[in-house]
Formats: structure tokens, C-alpha cells, sequence
């Protein structure tokens, strides 16, 4: 089999992975300009394509979400380390891609697997001199040494739990230990990340909606890997049946649950909300047809309005429609002048358009009130305004 057929049934093969946030937007990436010792120099970071590639697609495991299984009768193909490099190279050189994310099926074990990986990124570091981004993928279950091997080679790890807990995973793939082979193998490459490496930090993805588990359990747990394994991201990624697995009539998982999980993900991150606040319904999920900051808004109306003249940043972030950068620019203006009329909030961005609804301007009420607001949400609409960001 030639480079380029094997290519084209491994490159499509790891659109499974979610990830990467440096393939699809989101905060940026600082290249390295150093030697392979860990030390490191950044500069202005830019997002920047990726060259994703499975290097093996056989699978000796079984688990039934995943379109690799080894009951699936698919082709498979595998690429040596030295055809990795001839497939990734020119395409770096001719300034297609400026980064690599590389992932693998375990065909023999885990480790492996991560060694084929690994002498892959090796001869790219050494005999190639290539400086530039590389993600890798942790198997579960591989050893110490080339969970330390790969943070000194790599930019960014990441290891797919893919259920918020034992007992969640349990359910989909009664073979795989949640502890003992994935969050054992997190925390070795939190050490080394504590120790300078890693420079891109470390992420994991569940699964959405195949093992049963609510919207509260998956925030819950991601909140916990962000604050206690430090890590950089959490991903969702929708589940999606596929023909030949033990789950191929299972019910596909809507992408606006993925959409509301990660704007829920993003008011943890980045808005100071907690996960045990956020607007569950009786079945532990958010809901669908509204952003999470705004049926938060909405569940708490003596919260507001707020004055957006004298309102700190904590309560402003809080506002629907108001974002870190406009509410900075919002305490920048109103030292030099007060806020009195809504078309100077309309001044700032689209998106604080819905902020009138729950502000005052220098004591004036330019929203609807509790009842209209109520009846203007709920009414159905277009999903593309549904999934509007804040």
C-alpha cells in the first residue's frame, strides 16, 4: 500500500479526536525557539493549522462507541516513523500545516503503540530539526517512561477519559480501568508539565451522550481535571453511531449539547461561575434552546437589573451580552463619561445588544421587563441564533 492511500485512510480516521484546540481556533499557540532540554523562549502566538494523522488504525481493544473497534471490518493501515515524516514534512516545509497532532489505534498494546509514536516525533525533533508544534496522544495504559519521553518531545498531551467517571465508562468499555490506566498516566504528565514541559499544556475529551451521563456530571468532572490535574482543556465531543459497531443504533448526540457544554465550560474558565450554579434541568443537562449565561440570567431575575455605570467586573460578567473585553473597555469609558444611552452600549459589539435587558444606564431601564423577556427567549428560533456566543 502506497503513502498516499494509507494517508487517505488515516487522515480522516482522526477527525474522531476533538483535541486540538490550535486546528480549530481558540486561545493560541506560542511556538518554541529552543533546544530539546526544556527550556524554552515564546513569541506572539497565532493559530495555526494542523496536519492530523492516525498512525496506526488497527485496534486490538473492543470498545463500543468507537469506529476503530476490532470487530469493525474496515481497512486498516499503519505508517512507519519514516513514512510519518515523508507525509508530514513537505506539507510543513510548503507552508500547508504548522503543526502536528498525532494519535493511534493500539494494534499490539498500548505502549507499543506510543513507542511507534514517539520514534515517529524523535526522528522529526533530531535528525530534522522540525521546532514546531506537536500534540501527542496518550494511550491508556502506557508506562512511565514514555508518558516522561513524550513530554520532553511534545508540545501538548492529551488522553481521552471518555466518561466522566469509572462508573460512566464502565458502562461503554467494561475493559478499560478510568483510574489505574488514564488519570494514573494524567498525573505523571501534570509532574513533568509542574517541571517547565509542555508548553502547550495537557487535555482530555469525553464522549457525549453514549454512557447515559448528565451535563452536571460531565462540568463536574471537568472542572475538577481543570482545577486539580491542571489541565489546559477539556473537550466534548459529540457521539455519533457508526455503521458496524455495538452501537450503531444508538442515538446520535445533538452538536447543540456539545455547544452548550462548552459555553458552559467557557463561563467556568473564563466568567468565574461555578458548575453546581449553572441552569440544570430536573435531569441534570442544560438547556438546549438557550446559551447557559442567558437561562442563568433569566432563572435569577433579582440579580438584576444591574447599573453599568458602578457595577464591579464580578457582576458584569454576569450580564448576557457582556464579554471580558467589552466589560474592560466599559470600565475604561465610564471614567471619562457615564453610560446614559443605549446606543452607546450598542457602541461596544452585536453581542451587547442582549445586555440591555438586564442593565440599567445611569438609572434608566432601556429592556423588557421579567415577563417579556421570558416570552422573547422561549419563543423558537433559528438554531444559529440559539448557538449565538455571549
Amino acid at each position: 500500500m502506497d503513502l498516499d492511500t494509507k494517508l487517505e485512510m488515516l487522515a480522516p480516521a482522526a477527525r474522531f479526536d476533538a483535541c486540538d484546540q490550535y486546528s480549530q481556533g481558540g486561545k493560541r499557540y506560542r511556538p518554541r525557539q529552543a533546544d530539546w532540554n526544556g527550556s524554552e523562549q515564546s513569541r506572539t502566538g497565532r493559530t495555526i493549522p494542523i496536519f492530523r494523522v492516525l498512525m496506526d488504525s488497527r485496534c486490538a481493544w473492543n470498545c463500543p462507541y468507537c469506529p476503530l473497534r476490532a470487530d469493525h471490518d474496515l481497512p486498516r493501515a499503519t505508517l512507519t516513523p519514516e513514512e510519518l515524516v515523508r507525509a508530514f514534512l513537505p506539507r510543513y516545509e510548503h507552508g500547508a500545516v504548522q503543526g502536528l497532532f498525532l494519535s493511534s489505534g493500539v494494534a499490539t498494546g498500548a505502549q507499543a503503540s506510543l513507542d511507534q509514536m514517539l520514534a515517529a516525533v524523535e526522528l522529526l525533533r533530531t535528525r530534522h530539526d522540525y521546532r514546531g508544534y506537536i500534540h501527542l496522544k496518550l494511550l491508556p495504559g502506557v508506562e512511565a517512561a514514555g508518558v516522561a519521553r513524550a513530554a520532553q518531545l511534545a508540545d501538548r498531551l492529551s488522553l481521552n477519559l471518555e466518561a466522566p467517571s469509572a462508573a460512566r465508562l464502565a458502562q461503554i468499555a467494561p475493559t478499560r480501568d478510568w483510574a489505574g490506566d488514564s488519570m494514573s498516566r494524567l498525573l505523571w504528565a501534570r509532574d513533568w508539565q509542574r517541571n517547565g514541559l509542555l508548553p502547550a499544556g495537557l487535555a482530555t475529551q469525553f464522549v457525549v451522550g453514549v454512557a447515559g451521563e448528565s451535563d452536571q456530571e460531565l462540568l463536574h468532572a471537568s472542572t475538577w481535571l481543570l482545577r486539580d490535574l491542571e489541565l489546559r482543556r477539556v473537550y466534548f465531543g459529540a457521539f455519533r453511531p457508526v455503521s458496524g459497531t455495538a452501537l450503531e443504533h444508538h442515538e446520535p448526540t445533538p452538536f447543540v449539547r456539545v455547544q452548550r457544554l462548552q459555553e458552559a465550560d467557557w463561563l467556568i474558565r473564563h466568567y468565574q461561575f461555578q458548575s453546581r450554579e449553572l441552569p440544570y434541568t430536573a435531569t441534570g443537562n442544560l438547556p438546549l434552546h438557550l446559551d447557559p449565561k442567558l437561562a442563568w440570567a433569566l432563572a435569577h431575575p433579582e440579580f438584576f437589573p444591574i447599573e453599568i455605570n458602578t457595577a464591579d467586573e464580578v457582576e458584569l460578567l454576569r450580564v448576557p451580552g457582556l464579554g471580558p473585553t467589552s466589560i474592560r473597555r466599559i470600565v475604561r469609558l465610564r471614567r471619562e463619561h457615564r453610560f446614559r444611552e443605549i446606543t452607546q452600549l450598542n457602541r461596544l459589539g452585536s453581542a451587547t445588544v442582549r445586555a440591555r435587558d438586564f442593565v440599567t444606564l445611569d438609572g434608566t431601564f432601556f429592556g423588557r421587563d421579567a415577563e417579556q423577556r421570558s416570552h422573547y427567549y422561549d419563543r423558537p428560533r433559528p438554531i444559529v441564533e440559539q448557538l449565538s456566543f455571549w
